[in-house]
């Protein structure tokens, strides 16, 4: 039995014993009233609001780790804060990279990189996303369980960014979608009074694994200026309304690189009596990328008056990449092929006859992008009513629009091979009297050339109004705030597949370039690779058109999602105690669009299109309350809800049907979304120069869970034959409880110079359960039982000194049909360094050290450890820059 109602009691009961407390406190002698903290930097728009009714605040673009403390402080809920001065300390070159430095998230890798991101054990499909409080869509659409919701954060390179805010407890005049919680990325903002600045950075470094090049270059400026009289003398009282009532800021950064990945992945046999470790196929991938990763943007804003505000903001952030894949890869481990055999030698090692090889090659060229267009305004009526306004275009896309070539060459049947997976690290193998490498024993076959572009878009427009209009309780101040909010998204998927064949024999002998590649240490030997141009050269003909054409109508969806939302909340400040509590209701329409191929036992596949619809309506209440203990303790107590709507690609009305396999594979229309009831309980001591300790307890009552299925039809569709189908459903319940700790502090009480140095760290533990097969409760994926972040630093004019590490334990990346069939990510941590040194009070040169350690990127079939399927290294990466700030 699962014991989510004794966790939900323990939470409430803590959660409501603080509670108490804070209201014991309130209506007692206060102590003492905290120093009055300095003004707001600059205003968020309708982001969330303070515990007196006031408009967030954002660290500016000159803010460092006090202005962030200060507004994690300020705020009414539980928040945490990093702001750009904080993340340029590391060698963080995305957005994804710098949360993972954030109490209570862990972060999914791909291709050497942070990509994804999980928020409090909760999958990165279940979590939200905005900028500057508009809702991104996303863009690239493999997303870790597929539900092609979760924004890929390696798409924002860190200087693009002002700053990062993960919302843990939503408040009402939040977007509900968020079971995690919603990480919020934040402009860069002008200095507070508004003078001209200009911030700018230029890099060059290297990756060793493939000795290539990596360059940097980020820049941001921003003024206040007027169109009357451009000439008047500055005055700081004046830089908005005025002499200045326009303000403008604008920011690029790019960051180009070509990492190398070394990677090695297995099939395993799992045919008994074999024994545990044998391979069904083994596979040597050599990659390298050439990423160009950039991001820009900018506000302008006009206050014509004290009393009004607006503004137009924008962002436009992606990648564009080339991939260069070659692989090797080994067949028939197992003794299953034609005339095959298999047998275990004395020394743990493995034998088999009549094994076969292949050879294949990937040229792929992808652009990622997400953009964000907002126009919106603050205006106060009658000196007492806050209206803030905004109209908002978002837009995520994938495409590869031309080249995502796919070619394999079929190779020699190999008469005697040996292979040794004793160390999964590294498996070793041998095929006497055979040159795997030689080029020229492979060949062209028909049918074995592909090109699959494809195009997928996700756009929304949305449109939101808020009013706070002040309501006093009794004698205290007291603000209601009232708002109405619609979202229309509309999300699409083509594929564009070509299958060719040669004309003629094709030799890879007569492609081939350069010299063998030798790689993973020096342990596999590849044979030469084939560049783009070298197979222009190849004569080809289409050769599949109707499977392809099917098979692109396969992958067709075009779905349209509507959100319209509603809420009212009420916040007041009882001496020392803050309130804040309301409800948020939001109805969404959907409608879902995609084809059904079935596949006849002659062979034949028929395409039929399907739609599917759905609408419900679900209330949001929240209810939190902070109260200041003494002047740099607070204590918090949040109840709170929120929302995973199912994934695209489990809701979808796509079904593939094949009487050849005995298979269905399709989504489930009738998925209901996914809802939490939250319990957080914090405690937050604020220290000096930006320090803080924390300590928080959260947990997660979830309803209708989404997990796969695999289920076994007897006789279906009266085919006499037992089908396979493969597909989607709620579960009745999960949950997820934790422990958040973290502590930050410079070391001012040691003497000079040790002064400088101080400690950066925090730890989460997570533990969730859910029923994901029947009968099987066990973690839900993507729960990391244990993060951790700890750095080491010296602050200390001109020297800034930062060495980091990061840790995610391991967790089920994928679920399978058993235990033994889900999919594991390894636990992995990672050392990065950087120094820095100011020349002058506008010159600082400095020093990145990314990856110190070479941290892996593993997955295992099952928890066992002998047993990856995957297992990738990139080495290090060093960048040397300078910045100037004026």
């Amino acid at each position: 039995m699962m014991t989510r109602g004794r966790t939900a009691r323990h939470a409430l009961a803590a959660g409501c014993s603080l509670l108490a407390l804070n209201v014991h406190y309130a209506f007692a002698d206060p102590p003492p009233a905290p120093t009055p903290a300095p003004p707001p930097v600059t205003n968020l728009g309708a982001v969330g609001t303070t515990e007196t009714g006031e408009t967030e605040v954002a660290p500016s673009a000159t803010g460092d780790r006090a202005q962030a403390k200060e507004m994690k402080e300020q705020a009414p809920n539980v928040i945490e804060v990093q702001p750009y001065t904080e993340i340029e300390k590391l060698p963080d070159v995305s957005i994804a990279e710098a949360l993972q430095r954030v109490p209570g998230i862990s972060m999914e890798s791909d291709s050497g990189e942070g990509r994804f991101i999980n928020i409090r054990g909760m999958d990165a499909d279940l979590n939200g996303t905005t900028f500057d409080g508009v809702r991104l869509t996303p863009s690239n659409q493999s997303s870790p369980l597929g539900g092609s919701r979760a924004v890929a954060f390696d798409a924002f390179p860190s200087g693009a960014i002002g700053g990062i805010e993960v919302i843990k407890t939503l408040t009402p005049d939040i977007d509900a979608e968020g079971l995690g919680g919603v990480i919020n990325l934040l402009p860069r903002t002008l200095p507070a009074d508004g003078r001209p600045f200009v911030d700018a950075s230029l890099g060059y470094g290297f990756e060793p694994l493939r000795s290539t090049g990596v360059y940097k270059g980020d820049i941001t400026v921003g003024t206040s200026f007027g169109l009357s009289d451009s000439t008047a003398p500055w005055n700081p009282d004046a830089n908005s309304g005025g002499d200045r009532p326009f303000t403008i800021i604008a920011t690029f950064a790019r960051y180009d690189d070509s990492r190398g990945i070394d990677d090695e992945e297995e099939d395993y046999s799992d045919s008994p009596p074999l024994p545990n470790k044998t391979l069904s196929d083994l596979q040597m991938r050599w990659y390298e990328y050439h990423r160009s990763r950039q991001g820009g943007g900018g506000e302008i804003d006009y206050k014509p008056d004290p009393n009004n505000t607006f503004y137009i903001r924008a962002l436009d952030s992606g990648y564009e990449e080339r991939a260069d894949k070659h692989y090797l890869v080994l067949h028939g481990l197992d003794g299953t092929n034609d005339g095959g055999t298999f047998a275990t030698l004395p020394d743990g090692s493995f034998a088999v006859t009549n094994a076969n090889a292949t050879t294949q090659k990937t040229n792929t060229d992808e652009k990622i992008e997400n953009m964000v267009y907002v126009a919106g305004g603050h205006s106060l009526i009658a000196d007492t009513v806050k209206l803030d306004y905004r109209v908002s275009w978002t837009g995520g896309f994938d495409a590869m629009p031309d080249t995502a070539w796919g070619i394999q060459f079929d190779g020699p049947t190999i008469p005697n091979l040996v292979y040794n997976n004793t160390n999964p690290a590294a498996i070793t193998w041998r095929s006497p009297g055979v040159n795997l490498a030689n080029p020229a024993l492979y060949t062209l076959s028909p049918g074995n050339v592909q090109n699959s572009p494809f195009q997928s878009s996700d756009r929304e427009w949305a449109g939101a109004i808020d009013a706070t209009i002040p309501v006093p309780l009794m004698s205290y101040d007291g603000q209601v705030k009232l708002g109405f909010s619609a979202r229309f998204r509309i999300r699409s998927d083509n594929s564009d597949q070509i299958t060719y064949s040669p004309v003629g024999t094709v030799s890879e002998a007569t492609l081939a370039e350069g010299p063998d590649s030798v790689y993973y240490t020096g342990l596999y030997n590849i044979g030469p690779n084939i560049s783009p141009a070298a197979f222009s050269k190849v004569k080809l003909f289409a050769s599949d058109p109707l499977d392809d054409m099917i098979s692109n109508q396969e992958a067709f969806q075009h779905d349209s999602e509507n959100v319209y939302a509603g809420y009212g909340m009420y916040t007041v400040a009882i001496g020392q105690l803050g309130l804040i509590g309301g409800v948020r209701v939001e109805a969404t329409d959907a409608r879902y669009a995609a084809n059904v191929g079935t596949t006849q036992p002659d062979g034949t596949t028929l395409i039929t299109p399907t739609t599917s619809s759905t609408s419900y309506t679900n209330a949001f209440p929240s209810f939190q309350a902070k109260y200041t203990l003494a002047d740099d303790l607070i204590a918090r107590a949040a109840i709170s809800t929120a929302i995973a709507r199912p994934g695209f690609n489990q809701i979808t009305a796509a079904k593939t049907i094949d009487y050849t396999q005995f298979t269905v594979s399709e989504g489930n229309p009738g998925l209901k979304p996914t809802t939490s009831l939250n319990f957080d309980a914090t405690i937050e001591y604020y220290l000096p120069k930006g320090g803080i300790a924390t300590f928080g307890l959260f947990d997660k009552e979830l309803d209708n869970y989404i997990v796969p299925t695999t289920l076994f039809l007897n006789n279906f569709n009266n085919s006499g034959n037992v089908f396979m189908l493969n597909s989607f459903k709620n579960i009745g319940g999960a949950e997820a409880q934790g422990i958040e700790l973290g502590y930050t502090q410079q070391f001012t009480f040691l003497p000079q110079p040790f002064d400088g140095l101080g400690f950066d760290g925090n730890y989460t533990y997570n533990h969730s359960r859910g029923q994901i097969r029947p009968g099987e409760f066990e973690p839900l994926p993507s729960t990391s039982p244990q993060n951790f972040n700890a750095a080491l630093f010296y602050e200390e004019a001109p020297w800034t000194l930062r060495i980091a590490s990061s840790f995610v334990s391991r967790n089920v990346f994928s679920v399978g049909s058993t235990r033994d069939t889900d999919i594991f990510s390894s636990p992995r941590m990672r050392v990065d360094f950087q120094g820095s040194y100011d020349v002058t009070d506008h010159i600082t040169l400095s020093f990145d050290a990314k990856n110190l350690t070479n941290t892996p990127l593993e997955f295992t079939e099952s928890e066992v450890a002998s047993r990856p399927i995957q297992r990738e290294f990139y080495d290090q990466t060093y960048l040397f820059s300078i910045r100037a700030r004026y």
